[in-house]
């Protein structure tokens, strides 16, 4: 225990478990919001925390749904969609070579998350093509990697496809695109073990989040994403004062 208060106070291990619940309950009920909500939000509880442990916790989430419906993957897609994710997370690995300070990096990460909230609630739907597919991969890996918040643009190219293939293909997707983001991370210095460990700490109120969620689903979808995207904004826009402040 005494590891974990180390660099996590009692209150503030409260506060982030409480976001990793609600982000749960949003993304069983209405498809997505986890990375949204919960990575702005814990970083204004802890910065040190963001985006490292999310896309940690990103791993095991996307793995699952990979792993249930792997028959179904579509591996050609796949392996073009990780290799614009592996451009995208190495101009991610640069831009975060250049941000000098934490206020900064508030900056970069509240206005990266703006974009990805303008894209989910204004994004125009796009013809899926391998160029096209190529071109969004590249900017979800460079969202992804500094914001953990990559699914918006793949939403976009994603939008009219079999539920049943898009869903294991996207989250074998997420799972690679978090390896990659982690390892941008780790070697522009804006990760540590301390990442890891919160997300082993956080992942039993992801699993009591997700077990709870069935009573929001019979809320309207719409208020429930409406919500999501002016809450994820509001955070977003405190982090970039909290920057310039």
């Amino acid at each position: 225990m005494d590891l974990i208060f180390d660099f996590l106070t009692f209150s503030e291990l409260l506060l982030c478990c409480g976001v990793v619940i609600f982000a749960s309950v949003l993304q069983v009920s209405i498809g997505m919001g986890f990375g949204m909500l919960a990575s702005p939000l814990i970083a204004l509880v802890k910065p040190e925390l963001v985006p490292g442990s999310i896309l940690a916790m990103g791993l095991f989430v996307a793995f699952s749904g990979a792993w249930q419906e792997r028959k179904n993957i579509l591996t050609q897609e796949l392996k073009l969609g990780v290799g614009g994710r592996i451009i995208g997370s190495l101009m991610a690995f640069v831009l975060l070579l250049f941000i000098p300070d934490v206020e900064s990096f508030f900056i970069v990460f509240g206005v990266v998350m703006l974009i990805a909230i303008c894209m989910t609630a204004y994004g125009r739907k796009i013809t899926f093509t391998d160029k096209n597919l190529l071109g969004l991969s590249v900017v979800s890996g460079l969202m992804g990697s500094i914001t953990a918040v990559g699914a918006p643009p793949m939403a976009i190219i994603y939008h009219d496809r079999d539920p049943s293939i898009v869903r294991p293909t996207l989250n074998a997707f997420f799972f690679s695109g978090s390896v990659l983001g982690l390892v941008s991370l780790g070697f522009s210095g804006w990760i540590s073990l301390q990442d890891f460990v919160a997300a082993i700490i956080f992942l039993p109120a992801m699993f009591f989040g997700i077990l709870i969620s069935a009573p929001f689903k019979k809320l309207p979808s719409r208020f429930m994403s409406m919500f999501l995207l002016a809450l994820s904004a509001l955070a977003s826009i405190l982090l970039i004062f909290r920057g310039i402040v």
